[in-house]
C-alpha cells in the first residue's frame, strides 16, 4: 500500500472525522485548511480566493458553535492512533509557550503583556517517537498570559489529559522540562504508574538512601563513576524573543558537538517541608547526571540532571534516558512551525474566540510541517511518498543533484530540499526549506502534467 506521507491534502485528512454539529462548518474547516497547506503563512484573505470565501471564514472563526476542543478532537483521536502503530515506546513531551500577538487595538479576551502587546499562555503535550519524529498533539490548553509558571496541579492535569486521549495498550514516557519540577507532580506520576524523564534543579535536595542526611544533587551523583560518555551534537540557540528569565536558563550559543559524561544513581527524594503530609515522605527515583567536563573557553557546558522511573542497570538503559530528554527540543521545533511557519502570532483577529479557533486549525497543520522533516531521515524507496510524475519531474529540476535512478526518502528531499533554497553544507534541512521546496515541486509537476494532457489531445 502506497505510504503518502507527503501529499496534498495530508493535513485536511487530519479532520476527516470532525464534528461541529453542522456539515456545512465542517465543510468549510475543511475547506480553509486545504487553502492554507498551499501557504501555511499567509493571512486568512490572501489564502482563499473570493470576497465570500473570506466572509465564510470569518464566520467559522467567529462562530460560537466551533471550538478548540472541538477543531483537535479528529488530530487527537489519530495521534493516539499513530502512537499505537509507532512499533515503539513513544514519549509525551510537555510544556509551556506564549503567544503574544502585536497591536495596539485591544482584543476581546487577551491579557495585556505591555505596550502594543497581549496575548495568553498555552500548555501543549506533543507526542514523538524515541528518534524524535512528531506524531502529534494530545492536549493544548490555554491559560492566562499573566497565569505565571505552571503549578504541579497545571502539569499533572495536562499529563491526565493527554493520558486520556490514548488507546488502552499505549503506555507512553512523559517529558518535561525544570519547569516541572515539583515534589506534587512526582507524586502524582509516581501513583497512577506513569514513566517520566524530568529535569530538575541543582538547588534539589536528595538522600541516598531513606535515612541519611540530604545533599545536593550533584553531591550524591559523583560519588558514582562515569557509565557511559558519548558525542552529542547541540543545535544553535539564538535566544530571541525569549524573556530574560528564559535566556538566562538557556544562553544563545552555536551549534557544537558536546562530549559528555553521563552518571546515574538511585536517590530518596524526601518531601519538602511545608509540603502536605499526605504526599509520602520519600519518594525512590533515578538520578541521571549529564555533564561536559572540557567544554569550549567560550561556552558554558552542557548539565542536565534527571529525575526518572526508567531503569538505569545499563548503558543502553541510561542512554535512553538522556535521549528521552533530547527529544524535549522537538516541542520547540513545534512551536516554531505553529508561530513562524503558520504565522499563528501575525493573525489579525481580535477576540480570543476566533484565535483560539484559528489555533485548533493551524496546530495540526504545524504537526504536518514539522513531519515532512521528519520524513527525511527516511531510507524508504521514494517511490512510497512521491508519484512518479514527482520523480520525474524532480529529476529534471535537479540536474547537478546526481539523484539515484531508484531515490530513497531522504535523497528525494534532499533535492526538494535544493529547491527551496537549502545548501547541504548547512546541514540537515529545516521544515521551511522543505516545505517551499515541495511546493515549488507541486507547482511544476502540474504544469508537466497540463502540458503532457495538452500534447495527448494535439495527437
Amino acid at each position: 500500500m502506497r505510504r503518502r506521507l507527503i501529499r496534498e491534502g495530508t493535513a485536511v485528512d487530519e479532520f476527516r472525522d470532525l464534528n461541529l454539529g453542522d456539515a456545512r462548518l465542517n465543510r468549510r474547516a475543511r475547506q480553509l485548511v486545504s487553502a492554507l497547506e498551499r501557504q501555511p503563512a499567509a493571512g486568512f484573505p490572501a489564502a482563499v480566493h473570493t470576497a465570500a470565501e473570506r466572509e465564510a471564514t470569518y464566520r467559522l472563526l467567529n462562530n460560537r458553535r466551533v471550538s478548540l476542543e472541538g477543531l483537535l478532537a479528529p488530530h487527537i483521536t489519530q495521534t493516539g492512533q499513530r502512537m499505537q502503530a509507532a512499533g515503539e515506546r513513544p514519549l509525551v513531551v510537555i510544556d509551556q509557550t506564549a503567544f503574544v500577538f502585536g497591536g495596539a487595538s485591544a482584543r476581546a479576551g487577551l491579557t495585556p503583556l505591555g505596550v502594543d502587546r497581549q496575548g495568553f499562555n498555552a500548555m501543549v503535550a506533543l507526542a514523538v517517537t524515541p528518534a524524535r519524529a512528531p506524531l502529534g498533539v494530545l492536549a493544548l490548553t490555554p491559560r492566562p498570559g499573566n497565569a505565571g509558571p505552571a503549578d504541579a496541579r497545571t502539569w499533572a492535569a495536562v499529563v491526565e489529559q493527554a493520558a486520556a486521549a490514548l488507546p488502552a495498550a499505549v503506555a507512553p514516557i512523559y517529558v518535561m522540562d525544570r519547569e516541572a519540577d515539583a515534589y506534587e507532580l512526582f507524586a502524582a506520576l509516581l501513583a497512577q504508574g506513569r514513566d517520566f524523564v524530568i529535569r530538575v534543579s541543582a538547588a534539589r535536595l536528595v538522600q541516598a538512601y531513606a535515612e541519611a542526611a540530604r545533599e545536593g544533587l550533584r553531591t550524591v551523583v559523583a560519588r558514582t563513576p562515569v557509565q557511559v560518555e558519548r558525542a552529542v551534537p547541540l543545535t544553535r540557540r539564538t535566544g530571541l524573543r525569549k524573556p530574560p528569565a528564559a535566556r538566562r536558563r538557556q544562553p544563545p550559543r552555536p551549534s557544537r558537538v558536546a562530549q559528555l559524561a553521563i552518571r546515574a544513581c538511585p536517590v530518596q527524594v524526601p518531601r519538602p517541608p511545608k509540603r502536605r503530609e499526605t504526599l509520602p515522605a520519600h519518594l525512590s527515583l533515578h538520578l541521571v547526571h549529564v555533564s561536559e567536563p572540557t567544554p569550549p573557553a567560550d561556552a558554558a557546558p552542557v548539565e542536565w540532571l534527571l529525575l526518572t522511573t526508567l531503569p538505569i542497570t545499563d548503558p543502553s538503559g541510561i542512554t535512553r534516558i538522556v535521549d528521552a530528554y533530547r527529544a524535549r527540543w522537538t516541542i520547540e521545533e513545534y512551536f516554531k512551525a505553529l508561530k513562524t511557519g503558520c504565522a499563528y502570532e501575525k493573525r489579525q483577529l481580535e477576540s480570543r474566540t476566533a484565535l483560539l479557533n484559528a489555533l485548533g486549525l493551524l496546530a495540526p497543520l504545524a504537526w504536518r510541517l514539522l513531519a515532512l522533516r521528519a520524513a527525511a531521515d527516511d531510507q524508504a524507496p521514494a517511490t512510497t511518498v512521491l508519484e512518479p510524475d514527482e520523480l520525474r519531474v524532480l529529476r529534471a529540476l535537479s540536474p547537478d543533484s546526481r539523484l539515484p535512478t531508484a531515490p530513497t526518502i531522504a535523497q528525494a528531499l534532499a533535492a526538494i530540499a535544493r529547491l527551496g533554497g537549502h545548501f547541504p553544507q548547512n546541514g540537515r534541512p529545516g521544515w521551511r526549506v522543505l516545505w517551499t521546496g515541495f511546493h515549488k515541486l507541486r507547482e511544476r509537476v502540474e504544469g508537466y502534467r497540463l502540458a503532457r494532457a495538452d500534447l495527448t489531445r494535439v495527437r
